[in-house]
C-alpha cells in the first residue's frame, strides 16, 4: 500500500479478521477513538513504523506542552464535516425552510501520535472497563427469557429484545451477535432466531463480525469461533464490502461506548 493511501473499511476488516490480536491491540492504543478509526490509525502505525500510541492533533499536542518533530506526516482518521444544506419547500410555503446542518464524512491526516513528537511527559488514560448491563441500558435493550423449544438455538433478537439459550456453548459471543442485530437494524420488522449453524447471509456476517469485535476486544472467549465463520465465508462467499464493514465498526463502537461512556471522549472522530 502507498505512503499516501489509507486502508478501506473493507481492507481493515478483512486485516483484522485475519490477524489475532490485531482488535486487541487497536483497541489498546486508541479506545477514545471510533472502532474503524482505531483500527485505521494502527494500521498506518504498522505500516510506517510507528510506536502506537495517544493521538492528537498538532495543536492538541502544543496544549500538552510537546511539539510534532520536523517532517512527520499525520494520521488520518475518518472525521464528519459539518455542511449547510436547505430543506426541500413544498410550493404553498411563504417562506422558505431554514438550511439543516447534515454531516459527510472525510478522511483528514490532522492526527499524530505520541511516538512523533517532543516535550514533556504526557498522561496516558488507563483502558477502561466494560459493563454488559450497563450497554444493554444505554442502548434501550431488554433481555428477556429463552422460551424457544429448539435446544439447538443458541439466541434470537427482535425488535429491541434479545434473549440467550442458558445452556448456549458461548453466552458472550451469542448476546453480542444478538446485540449486533438490534444495532445494526435488522429486528426493526420481525424476528431472528440463531442456531449453532448458522445461514450465510450478509445480516449473519455483520452480526458475527461486531461479536468479533467485542469478544476480541474485552478478552471473552468465542473470538476464534467468530473468525474461524468470517473466513469461511470470504473464502466461499464474497468480499465484505467497505459500506458493511463501515456498519460492523459503527456497531461495534456503538456497544462499546455504551458499556464504556466515560471511555469515549466528546468529539473525537466517529465513522
Amino acid at each position: 500500500m502507498s505512503e499516501n493511501r489509507h486502508a478501506t473499511w473493507g481492507e481493515l476488516l478483512r486485516d483484522a479478521v485475519e490477524k489475532p490480536g490485531r482488535m486487541l491491540e487497536a483497541y489498546t492504543a486508541f479506545h477514545n477513538y471510533s472502532f474503524g478509526n482505531a483500527l485505521l490509525a494502527l494500521e498506518q502505525c504498522v505500516r510506517r513504523n510507528l510506536q502506537p500510541g495517544p493521538l492528537n492533533t498538532y495543536r492538541g499536542w502544543l496544549e500538552r506542552k510537546r511539539h510534532v518533530r520536523k517532517g512527520e506526516t499525520g494520521i488520518t482518521l475518518c472525521m464528519p464535516m459539518p455542511f449547510k444544506r436547505t430543506a426541500r419547500v413544498d410550493d404553498t410555503e411563504e417562506e422558505p425552510a431554514e438550511p439543516q446542518t447534515r454531516h459527510a464524512f472525510r478522511f483528514r491526516a490532522y492526527w499524530f501520535v505520541l511516538a512523533q513528537t517532543e516535550g514533556e511527559e504526557t498522561y496516558v488514560a488507563p483502558i477502561p472497563g466494560f459493563d454488559l448491563n450497563t450497554a444493554l441500558g444505554n442502548l434501550h435493550i431488554t433481555r428477556i427469557a429463552f422460551d424457544e423449544i429448539n435446544g439447538n438455538i443458541q439466541g434470537f433478537a427482535r425488535q429491541r429484545e434479545i434473549a440467550v439459550n442458558p445452556l448456549a456453548a458461548l453466552p458472550h459471543k451469542t448476546t453480542f451477535h444478538e446485540v449486533a442485530h438490534v444495532v445494526l437494524g435488522h429486528t426493526s420488522s420481525e424476528k431472528l432466531v440463531d442456531g449453532e449453524l448458522i445461514p450465510r447471509h450478509l445480516r449473519e456476517v455483520e452480526a458475527e463480525s461486531v461479536a468479533l469485535i467485542c469478544c476480541e476486544t474485552l478478552g471473552l472467549d468465542g473470538a476464534e469461533f467468530c473468525r474461524g465463520y468470517i473466513q469461511h465465508w470470504l473464502k466461499t462467499e464474497k468480499e465484505i464490502t467497505s459500506h458493511n464493514a463501515a456498519r460492523i465498526f459503527a456497531a461495534a463502537t456503538s456497544i462499546l461506548k455504551a458499556g464504556i461512556a466515560a471511555a469515549f471522549v466528546s468529539g473525537s472522530p466517529l465513522q
